[in-house]
């Protein structure tokens, strides 16, 4: 994966409209992509919009963390939702689904477990990010409706007038994707489906993001980024989360088919470039070492070097999302990468319009209560949090410390009171990214922290 920024010619490079993996067959599962090549007028576009928002990055103070709300649409035949969390059954049970998203937001949090077994290169660990991009659970629909699934849309095929299942890749864009869409400028759409005929054993595909080009606005991005009521992610059932469906499915059964696809939707290339092991290719990020191909499995030793071709002693950076490792040797996004998506999460229209979204509550994030004041720190925390309220009168409240699956994991309760100092212990809880809500009769407020 040669790191060029030059021009390059429409004849050499192809863009497909969404990267997939797939595999060879349903025994041996291989990750495999429909090889999306870089569009030369997307790209320029692209690279134009990363150097203007690292100019503007860099006279900030703090970093900005994103939140996006996210819509699982799960796809079955008229089937009973699968609460056994046996490994068949298109209509994946709700702690599937939540398997996924924590690995999701672990993922893009740089607080997987797994990152310093895989990870042992000082030269990989060193450049390793924290996206800054957390994932939450819709909490309601499109009509405002409290789903009684935060983050789920359960779709019997036959009430749409749909074909039966499975399906391939073009019956999904032109009939499924429209026909069951949310609006994209607040919830983050996924697709969960079997796919079939031309299709068959295909894990996932993504959408990518539509980019600004100065006065000429590469609209949609005809044949690449793609239409509003198209955009996000498709997954085939076998290989969400980290059980039910997904036991049976390795070595794509650890959730980070999702992370991969994610990466694409948020503007990310393989890191080897797609350019067939010549070494000429990019995915136009300086901080991933140049790649001949692909890597599939991982070494027999955890995070052993990878030998390749092009990526001198350092090796492949197999441990990468981005990559076609096995699941559980994928552990990392760089800073480079993290540059990129959160330049897209900032200029992209569809992408930033989600930070805003307020889904993800049935109250609204950040809702504000003129008579009512709550300060969080640290944040983010290790375990204790100091959670100070004033109130502008005597009242009851309630706080609550919610998972990004909207379980609440703490609450407190606070008769006629006009607030204080309150500490809450979460050092029992998992790392990750939760909401800090007050409520009271006149209404609530909402803070997000990180634990770490």
């Amino acid at each position: 994966m040669k790191k060029i920024f030059t021009t390059l010619t429409l004849s050499t490079l192809v863009f497909f409209g969404a990267a997939a993996q797939n595999t060879s067959s349903p025994e041996v599962p291989v990750r495999k992509c429909g090889s999306p090549k870089v569009n030369p007028t997307y790209e320029e576009a692209f690279q134009q919009m990363v150097q203007k928002h690292q100019q503007f990055a860099n006279g900030k103070k703090a970093a900005v963390v994103y939140n996006i709300p996210v819509i699982f649409h799960i796809l079955h035949s008229g089937v009973a939702v699968n609460t056994t969390g046996a490994t068949s059954g298109r209509n994946l049970n709700a702690a599937q689904i939540n398997s996924q998203l924590t690995v999701l937001n672990a993922d893009y949090r740089k607080l997987n477990t797994d990152f310093s077994t895989y990870v042992t290169q000082s030269a990989f660990s060193s450049v390793a990010a924290d996206v800054e991009i957390n994932f939450c659970a819709a909490k309601v629909s499109p009509t405002g409706t409290v789903l009684a699934e935060p983050g789920i849309d359960r779709i019997s095929v036959s009430s749409k007038g749909w074909n039966a299942l499975p399906y391939s890749m073009s019956y999904i864009e032109s009939t499924v994707k429209p026909g069951s869409s949310w609006d994209p400028t607040k919830y983050f759409n996924i697709w969960v489906l079997e796919f079939g005929g031309v299709d068959a054993g295909t894990l996932g595909y993504a959408q990518f993001p539509t980019i600004p080009s100065g006065t000429n606005p590469v609209t949609d991005m005809v044949g690449a980024g793609g239409a509003a009521n198209t955009d996000g992610v498709v997954l085939d059932y076998h290989y969400v989360g980290n059980t039910g469906t997904a036991l049976a499915s390795a070595p794509y059964n650890k959730g980070r088919t999702l992370t991969h696809e994610a990466g694409h939707w948020l503007g990310l290339w393989h890191i080897w470039g797609d350019d067939g092991s010549s070494c000429s290719g990019t995915d136009y990020v300086t901080d991933t070492p140049n790649q001949a191909d692909e890597n599939y499995t991982c070494p027999t030793t955890n995070g052993a070097v990878s030998a390749d071709a092009c990526a001198g002693s350092t090796g492949a950076m197999y441990q990468n999302y981005m990559d076609y490792s096995d699941d559980k040797c994928m552990v990392m996004f760089t800073a480079g990468q993290k540059a990129r998506m959160q330049a897209v999460m900032a200029n992209c229209a569809r992408r930033l319009s989600l930070t805003t979204s307020t889904v993800c509550s049935t109250v609204g994030i950040e809702e504000n209560l003129s008579n009512v004041n709550m300060e969080v720190y640290p944040n983010p925390t290790n375990g204790e949090l100091n959670i100070d309220i004033t109130t502008l009168e005597v009242q009851d409240f309630t706080i609550s410390v919610i998972n990004t699956l909207g379980q609440t994991v703490k609450e407190v309760k606070h008769m006629q009171s006009n607030g204080g100092k309150i500490k809450i212990d979460l050092s029992d809880k998992n790392t990750g990214v939760y909401f800090v809500t007050v409520k009271s009769a006149s209404g609530s407020k909402v803070k997000r922290i990180v634990l770490q």
